[in-house]
């Protein structure tokens, strides 16, 4: 469905329940300190730049997913939850993904999203990295296929991305192929899944700030890895690009 300001782009927040998330920990991001709120803050004026209307929602808190009818491109966030565990939210998505995907509309699945389309919707394995969790702003190794992709197109030759994760995609063999980067023992950190279908294990979407409000609390010792200097912002642009057909 298009309006006024053209088509509409769909963030979903599975950020976390009350028992991993809490949201006065991160009002200085935004007023609510909810996540769906300051990605639209952070990300309206692009997506308008590139013919969206962008609009959150967070199904953790009991927001519904729309008619797929009304949303012609999503981005599907991260998640402090594990994406095999039993919530209803998480039951919802599972259904609701699938038709999304028969509809054919491009899709970003970031981080907990990533894992949830590679391993619940695709065929890979969700494992814990024998590395140990990753968390800070670090650069990537593009694959061949991946130095030729328009997701990445004018990003320096080792993109630099945020990171938070301890669990990742084991890619089955079709997955591989299409493997668009890695880092360390994770061979498949961003996947083309066709269909303009693309997911990521780090985080295009951050800014060092979140990172700040995500462990002031009980790990500070990882705020120091985060650096503004990385490519999230233009990740994000291109996508859209590629989401709007140019």
């Amino acid at each position: 469905m298009t309006n006024a300001t053209g088509k509409n782009l769909l963030f979903i927040s599975m950020l976390g329940e009350n028992e991993h998330f809490n949201p006065d920990h991160f009002r200085g991001l935004c007023s609510s300190g909810l996540e769906k709120d300051w990605i639209v803050e952070w990300f309206g004026q692009i997506a308008e730049d590139a013919g969206f209307r962008l609009s959150g929602v967070d199904i953790c808190r009991g927001d519904g997913l729309p008619p797929i009818d009304n949303v012609d491109c999503v981005i599907l966030g991260g998640t402090m939850h594990v994406v095999t565990e039993d919530r209803p939210w998480l039951h919802a998505l599972y259904a609701w993904l699938p038709q999304y995907r028969e509809a054919g509309k491009p899709l970003l699945g970031i981080c907990g999203g990533h894992q949830l389309v590679s391993t619940q919707i695709q065929n890979g394995e969700l494992k814990g990295r024998t590395e140990g969790t990753l968390a800070g702003t670090y650069e990537i190794e593009l694959t061949k296929l991946g130095r030729a992709h328009p997701l990445f197109y004018g990003l320096r030759p080792n993109p630099r991305f945020n990171f938070a994760n301890y669990l990742h995609v084991v890619p089955s063999e079709t997955q591989q192929r299409h493997s668009l980067a890695r880092i360390g023992d994770s061979s498949a950190i961003c996947i083309d899944h066709g269909g303009h279908w693309y997911t990521t294990q780090f985080h295009p979407e951050s800014r060092k700030q979140v990172w700040s409000c995500m462990y002031e609390q009980n790990e500070p010792e990882h705020i120091a890895n985060y650096s503004d200097d990385q490519d999230g912002a233009v990740l994000i642009k291109n996508f859209l690009a590629i989401a709007a057909g140019e």
